[in-house]
């Protein structure tokens, strides 16, 4: 017997407000595989009276670890579909059939993204890998004063039509179709970013890197709520966790002066942050902001970032 084309693994962190919905879109027939990284709403009896397998692991292995626990799972597809607990196909047939049709059309594409429509995704679905350049606009302010630089645009594809396939550096993983193949050579999500955030761009590079590409397909679409897991979090949890992986992913795929360069406007785009606390009011509450900066800080020189995620003093 043949393997099938496709199975579907979500990895739920107290989901349960979205699950069912990203379980139900998949298309009948096509095996979803759902790892419950000790959810403590009910995500994995939701997942699973929606349809799911589900499998429950008892800690919060982290989003890689559990989706490489989904993967092998639900072997032998010829393809896994990483979807976000937040995500759902539109029309998951007809999503699923264009994906598929995609890589059977290029051997040399191992990945492909559907279009992802919600709130902010048109900036945040698509982009290319971390540079210098995009670190700094974000960093020192650039891309909040003036959203519409030519570097952000460049960066998030913004510059370019976007009813038309494109290979593109690092779709976000809220959707994404995989050759199993690829997947399995590349040993899957590198658990070093665990429990969350750069493993999916790591994942991309490491792609490219190996010789294949990945395909944005527009002709299709998955919603995506967005921000659901960072938003569980309270900023001061999230922002060093997040500011760790980054330069773990800068360690792997950046070269010395690349790496020294993000640190310098790290250092001193965390700096202005502080700095500009008391006198302007930001997306997070004033104190839960400046513990924030004041952990990234702390990490950025070399005493390790403190997250509720992560044992103390962990270092970079």
């Amino acid at each position: 017997m043949s393997a099938p084309r496709a199975a579907t693994v979500i990895v739920t962190w107290n989901s349960a407000a979205h699950v069912a919905e990203a379980v139900r879109s998949v298309p009948e027939g096509v095996p979803v595989v759902v790892v419950d990284n000790a959810s403590r709403d009910g995500s994995a009896d939701v997942a699973r009276r929606a349809g799911a397998r589900v499998i429950e692991v008892g800690s919060n292995l982290g989003f890689g670890p559990a989706c490489n626990l989904g993967a092998e799972a639900s072997a032998p597809s010829e393809t896994i579909l990483f979807l976000n607990p937040d995500a759902a196909l539109v029309d998951g047939p007809s999503v699923l059939a264009a994906l598929l049709a995609s890589l059977d059309s290029d051997p040399g594409v191992a990945a492909v993204a559907p279009a992802l429509t919600g709130d902010g995704q048109d900036a945040f679905h698509l982009r290319k890998l971390p540079t210098l350049g995009s670190l700094a606009r974000e960093a020192l302010l650039v891309n909040k004063l003036f959203p519409g630089n030519p570097g952000f645009r460049a960066e998030r594809y913004l510059d370019r039509p976007r009813d038309v396939p494109f290979d593109v550096e690092q779709p976000a993983g809220a959707a994404l179709l995989v050759r199993r193949d690829v997947f399995t050579a590349l040993r899957g999500f590198d658990s070093a970013f665990s429990p969350a955030w750069f493993e999916d761009v790591d994942l991309c590079a490491r792609i490219w890197q190996s010789g294949h590409r990945i395909r944005y397909v527009p002709s299709v679409v998955a919603t995506h709520v967005g921000g659901t897991a960072m938003n569980a979090l309270s900023y001061r949890d999230y922002l060093p966790l997040y500011t760790r992986n980054l330069f773990r992913y800068l360690g792997r795929h950046a070269d010395v002066p690349t790496r020294l360069g993000a640190w310098i406007v790290l250092v001193l785009g965390t700096l202005l942050r502080l700095f500009l606390i008391p006198f302007v009011r930001g997306d997070h509450a004033r104190p839960d902001a400046a513990v924030a900066y004041l952990r990234v800080l702390r990490g950025l020189l070399g005493f390790g970032f403190t997250s509720a995620l992560l044992p103390p003093q962990v270092g970079a």
